[in-house]
């Protein structure tokens, strides 16, 4: 046999090797594309290859809602909305659709998920003031004019979207990927996390945060084998909270009860939807606010997927709505 020959065979089998791991490597990689938002990160992995012009669309989603909702940019709508009070005002459609779905879950919720606690989420340093004065008395609400797409209000007191603006801005980059035929993804942004389709034909795989662990680990992995779509939501104060002077910890969430950090036994809550991650992210504020009983009370009632972790005494449990057993163990 000639080298020539023998070349020429080395090459072809050195380019079928190269051709087979290449095959390989695509049916098994994810196409991944990431950023900052919100005060947090965010990421998309997908099967499908995400061209150029999706992801610039979905960046500019994204920063638009950020734009909305963000109570950290004294420019956002929500903050000028804050600083300029009118008891009368046209909103953009996103805000609008953000403020009716809160507004039902406070209903669904008898109440303790509120949205106009933003000025003591202010005063305890959890969002700017921007110099204004926070003083808050009473939590109150609002109502929204569906003919003229118009927000009414009843009080100066401030809105803080951060218990759902991430799940919004999670349901609308999936309707965006579904709607051009993205359909096999998964998208979170800072914890809010919805998962559509497969992984190369193999579900999506997540894992629940432990909330008493110092270091990323899991308590439960969830995937989505025998749904298409699942948006997941979670919500505890196991990473945002401080410390004040005298060394009490301030949690995040707000009572709209007795307007002041929660304080009781639940250690985090996740809440898993069938059709809306911004229902999801409303909701498990909602339960995480108040307490073990009545979130089971409400999620059961409302035929809500619900998994609270709580300690009792010196032991720590777990405890699940109707719904999650429907969802994960018919």
């Amino acid at each position: 046999m000639s080298r020539f020959f023998l070349s020429k065979i080395i090459a072809l089998l050195a380019g079928l090797v190269l051709t087979l791991v290449a095959y390989n490597h695509n049916q098994n990689s994810v196409y991944v594309i990431s950023g900052n938002a919100y005060g947090t990160s965010w990421s998309i992995s997908s099967s499908e290859y995400i061209a150029d012009n999706h992801n610039e669309k979905i960046r500019q989603i994204i920063k638009d809602i950020d734009y909305i909702a963000s109570n950290y940019k004294s420019e956002s709508e929500i903050s000028q909305i804050n600083m300029n009070y009118s008891q009368y005002q046209s909103i953009s459609k996103d805000l609008f659709k953000i403020l009716k779905v809160a507004k039902e879950v406070e209903n669904l919720s008898n109440g303790y998920y509120n949205i106009m606690l933003g000025k003591i989420s202010s005063s305890l340093g959890f969002a700017p003031d921007f110099g204004k004065n926070t003083l808050q008395e009473i939590a109150t609400s609002y109502d929204l004019d569906e003919k003229n797409n118009s927000l009414i209000r009843y009080s100066k007191n401030w809105f803080d979207l951060s218990s759902i603006a991430k799940g919004y801005a999670v349901q609308k980059v999936h309707n965006y990927l579904s709607k051009n035929n993205l359909n096999n993804h998964l998208i979170d942004i800072g914890g809010e996390i919805i998962i559509s389709g497969s992984k190369k034909g193999k579900p999506w795989n997540i894992g629940i945060q432990n909330p008493l662990s110092k270091i990323e680990s899991s308590t439960i992995t969830i995937n989505n084998g025998k749904y298409e779509f699942l948006a997941i939501a979670s919500s505890g104060e196991y990473r945002n909270f401080i410390y004040d002077n005298s060394g009490n910890k301030i949690t995040h969430t707000i009572n709209p009860k007795t307007l002041t950090s929660i304080n009781n036994d639940v250690l985090s809550v996740t809440v898993i939807s069938e059709t809306s991650a911004t229902y999801a992210d409303a909701f498990a504020t909602a339960f995480n606010a108040m307490g073990v009983d009545n979130a089971m009370k409400v999620s059961n009632e409302n035929n809500i997927s619900t998994m609270i972790i709580y300690r009792d005494k010196n032991n720590v449990n777990t405890i699940y709505s109707d719904k999650w057993y429907d969802l994960f163990y018919e």
